[in-house]
């Protein structure tokens, strides 16, 4: 019940920001959207929202990030797609961005990738709590496997590391902190003969990355995405790349709460707690 009144307040809220001012971002702003599982029946949902998207903003490819934060890309405002976890599933919305000329990221968990029970591993260190609508067939609750992922970056997209076990947490010791960080780059990179420049952190940026992580992280990816929401524009900093979360699921009023700015001073401390690290 307090979900519900939850999600009610934020689609209302979101378009009331929406019909009232439509974000006003300037034309170097970057909204990097989060998402996860995307199954084949929800895509209609998915070409909905892509197409309100293009209403507002540019599609920036993974390939452009290193342009837009050196300074060099302000004809946006820009959204770049973002998936976590390489869901068999995200093959669906891969393909879809690909035929509309499009590219996205997608963090990868290896872990994932080579376990014997893969849907066991889904729903234990993963996504313990999962949706019905979600959750409808095989591909729903399994990893890409090697010759999809390789066949993402003949497309154009981007793999990046989204930990090596999902199961990171800011108080792991330096050996576990070191396989989530660094082993899982050098296992992509070897799985996918690929250069892996980017490292998505988990869950909760706080709860998932410590000052040591931070550092391993800082030291061997040229950006970090993050959990927090923000605005791109104001730092234009690699390392500290911010979110917003979206899923197919939700009302177009959740949606424009997510892509507004009425929800941004809530994260403030979170991000200066980060940023003291």
């Amino acid at each position: 019940m307090k979900s519900r009144i939850i999600e009610l307040f934020k689609s209302l809220a979101g378009a009331l920001e929406y019909r009232s001012r439509p974000w006003n971002y300037t034309p170097d702003e970057l909204v990097v959207l989060c998402m996860h599982s995307t199954p084949k029946h929800m895509m209609p949902a998915f070409d909905t929202l892509l197409d309100f998207l293009q209403q507002h903003f540019k599609v920036l490819s993974p390939h452009q990030l290193d342009a837009y934060f050196n300074g060099e890309m302000n004809q946006g405002p820009y959204v770049l797609f973002t998936f976590d976890d390489g869901l068999r599933n995200n093959w669906h919305v891969a393909n879809a961005l690909h035929e509309r000329g499009h590219a996205a990221y997608f963090f990868i968990v290896p872990d994932f990738v080579r376990a014997i029970d893969q849907e066991a591993y889904y729903r234990n260190a993963i996504r313990q709590s999962t949706k019905p609508i979600f959750d409808r067939h095989a591909e729903d609750v399994l990893a890409l496997d090697e010759s999809q992922l390789i066949q993402l970056l003949a497309q154009g997209h981007a793999i990046g590391s989204h930990s090596m076990s999902h199961t990171m947490r800011s108080t792991d010791d330096a050996s576990k902190t070191k396989r989530e960080v660094e082993q899982s780059k050098d296992e992509l990179a070897a799985m996918l003969n690929c250069d892996v420049r980017a490292f998505c952190s988990i869950v909760n940026t706080n709860f998932s990355v410590g000052k040591q992580a931070r550092a391993l992280i800082d030291h061997h990816y040229r950006m970090h995405f993050t959990t927090f929401p923000g605005l791109n524009a104001e730092t234009k900093n690699g390392r500290m790349i911010y979110r917003r979360n979206i899923e197919l699921d939700w009302s177009q009023g959740m949606i424009k709460y997510a892509l507004g700015k009425a929800d941004l001073s809530r994260w403030k401390g979170e991000i200066e707690r980060f940023q003291q690290l």
